[in-house]
């Protein structure tokens, strides 16, 4: 099947936006009832709509069609819209796109909770959306689902934002097709947990349609006077018959189930069932705010265009420029260390941020636009540029231009950083290990790094502090590849090192800059969180350990307090080399606790760990 993707721009007040492609939107009937005086009224050229169309499989194609019925009501409306589609509707396009949404609509596979199985509730990938795996995947079967936790981290919409969850299995009750209709309590969880993390994003309400067009929304956001619930409980001639009424809105068999949200605090949740095909229609949120707030675009009395200051980049955790270079390095590769960077600024009065990135040549590779609150506040770039693939090596320059809700647009803001990208993330296999009890366990640590571009590669072993303890290598070239290291925990006099915490420290050079990684390492024969604390008599407190080397039996756990027998706590095993141990504080004298970790290990050597905790 072949796939289309549409990414669309409207007028955006005084912003100007370059448009990849431009939405051609068949007319339908629906959209057609929205009269465009209605919609000249409404003012709207200062909103932001963004629909989302997942991959579907066989219902792809209907989806997308179901999309752009949505995106041509508001782009009739003057609305700056804009319409991701598959094979290119990933989790990057979605985020520089939905920040500061007025409108966000998701058509497409909803994986929500309860479901009816075994699976523990979690939402990193429930109750939210199921995207393209990677950009220009063209095969509709295959979908990534990314949960409420990476919605509410990444994504703010605009003050008095509607959301849309439209033939989104689990978002209105129901769940997939071929599983029971629900009773009204599970119904409800699912309506309540599917909506908790767009409204924790700053949705003020959420609908979930299953079967109503989602054309229907848009064409009353534009044009119609109605609060949130009005237009819930309003039908344009569906019939009688509660059997058929959600394909056009309110059923109406049992009005009036209204339930306080547990997932969102003030929240209340609309119900609308019908008798024979379960729960297609709930809204949760602010029921009683009106279409008409959600249309004005502000203070019409406002004439101050906002002020945006203390624009930075950066800096980048265990990644640094190692040539005196002043601009923050960031290495966006897909590998997870400092892929993304972080942009603080200080703004006079919430706004909409236009950001623009440019190589340092002055071509233009990304704009998007966020939503941001006043005071000091952080945006992320994620080292892509407009067709979502990571630029190039080299210095970008970020240009941020605020605008308020009145259109009053501030003087811009720029600031400049490096991407450089030869060496991906280091490696460290065991991460903790344990060289100098003279047995053969866990004698050595491999460190190897991966190559992408040829780099000349300094690499030093140092301790916390940065004082160099093992130095592999000074300023010697490697082409592309891996490149790797075995540590047997001694400096460079041939002495073991104290066990403790230590920085594998990589250093490449290029020619279009210099930069470190920097990955911690331990020496030990335990790992312990926590390793030191303040605790209280009476407090219950945990601890969990790590074992670097096999042990024959279980450790055990003794603790020492003031004035007092030591005594031993009770373990919990989750593997050969992970346990916890759990207790109560005994009241006595305040001072130091000894927490002391003793094993025998399959060598027969015995490894012990003592850890110093306050009593207070």
């Amino acid at each position: 099947m072949a796939a289309t993707f549409i990414f669309s721009f409207t007028s955006f007040a005084a912003s100007a936006h370059a448009s990849t492609a431009t939405s051609k939107v068949a007319a339908t009937p629906r959209s057609a009832a929205v009269s465009k005086g209605a919609m000249a009224a409404a003012s709207l050229t200062s909103k932001k709509a963004v629909i989302v169309v997942g991959p579907t499989g066989y219902d792809t194609a209907k989806y997308i069609g179901y999309g752009k019925a949505i995106a041509k009501v508001f782009t009739d409306a003057g609305v700056d819209t804009r319409l991701i589609l598959p094979p290119h509707a990933t989790w990057a396009t979605v985020v520089a796109n939905a920040n500061g949404a007025d409108f966000f609509a998701y058509i497409g596979h909803g994986n929500g909770y309860p479901n009816g199985g075994t699976s523990a509730f979690q939402e990193d990938t429930k109750d939210g959306l199921g995207l393209n795996p990677t950009d220009g995947d063209t095969n509709t079967y295959n979908v990534k689902y990314y949960g409420a936790n990476k919605i509410i981290n990444a994504i703010h919409f605009a003050p008095n934002a509607i959301v849309l969850l439209n033939h989104v299995c689990y978002a209105s009750g129901n769940a997939s097709p071929d599983q029971a209709l629900p009773n009204q309590d599970t119904a409800f969880k699912r309506v309540d947990n599917f909506a908790s993390g767009f409204l924790a994003a700053g949705a003020r309400a959420v609908f979930g349609l299953g079967w109503q067009p989602g054309e229907d929304l848009a064409a009353a956001l534009v044009s119609k006077h109605l609060t949130v619930d009005g237009f819930f409980r309003w039908t344009d001639g569906g019939g009688s018959d509660p059997q058929y009424a959600p394909w056009h809105g309110w059923v109406g068999w049992k009005p009036n189930v209204f339930l306080d949200s547990v997932r969102t605090p003030g929240a209340v949740v609309h119900l609308d069932e019908s008798p024979t095909e379960g729960f297609l229609r709930a809204v949760t949120g602010d029921l009683d705010f009106s279409l008409d707030e959600w249309r004005d675009s502000g203070d019409s009395d406002d004439t101050t265009a906002p002020v945006i200051s203390d624009l930075s980049a950066g800096p980048v955790s265990n990644t640094t420029p190692a040539d005196g270079g002043d601009l923050p390095v960031f290495t966006p590769n897909g590998d997870g260390l400092s892929d993304t960077l972080s942009l603080q600024h200080t703004l006079s009065e919430p706004a909409y941020l236009d950001v623009s990135v440019a190589k340092g040549d002055g071509t233009v590779v990304r704009s998007y636009t966020n939503w941001s609150q006043e005071g000091a506040t952080t945006d992320v770039w994620d080292g892509r540029n407009d067709a979502a693939n990571f630029v190039s090596d080299g210095d970008y320059t970020l240009t941020v231009t605020p605008k308020d809700r009145a259109g009053n647009v501030g003087e811009p803001a720029s600031t400049s950083v490096m991407v450089l990208t030869a060496m991906r993330a280091p490696a460290l296999s065991p991460a903790l290990f344990n060289p100098s009890d003279d047995d053969a366990l866990a004698q050595t640590q491999t460190q190897s790094v991966t190559l992408d571009k040829p780099a000349v590669l300094s690499w030093l072993v140092t301790t916390k502090a940065g004082a160099p303890v093992r130095t592999v290598m000074t300023a010697e070239p490697h082409d592309p590849g891996l490149v790797s290291f075995t540590w047997d925990g001694k400096d460079d006099v041939g002495a073991y090192v104290p066990d403790g915490v230590y920085t594998m420290l990589l250093t490449a050079i290029t020619d279009k800059g210099t930069y470190s990684h920097a990955v911690d390492t331990r020496i030990a024969p335990f790992k312990v969180s926590p390793a030191g604390r303040a605790v209280t008599a009476g407090q219950k407190v945990k601890l969990t350990f790590i074992t670097a080397e096999p042990q024959t039996g279980w450790p055990k756990v003794s603790i020492k307090q003031p004035g007092m027998a030591k005594y031993s706590v009770y373990l919990v095993k989750y593997s050969p080399s992970k346990f916890t141990a759990t207790w109560t504080v005994k009241p006595g004298a305040l001072g130091t606790i000894k927490v002391t970790i003793t094993g025998t290990d399959t060598g027969g050597g015995v490894d012990t760990r003592t850890l110093n905790w306050t009593l207070r």
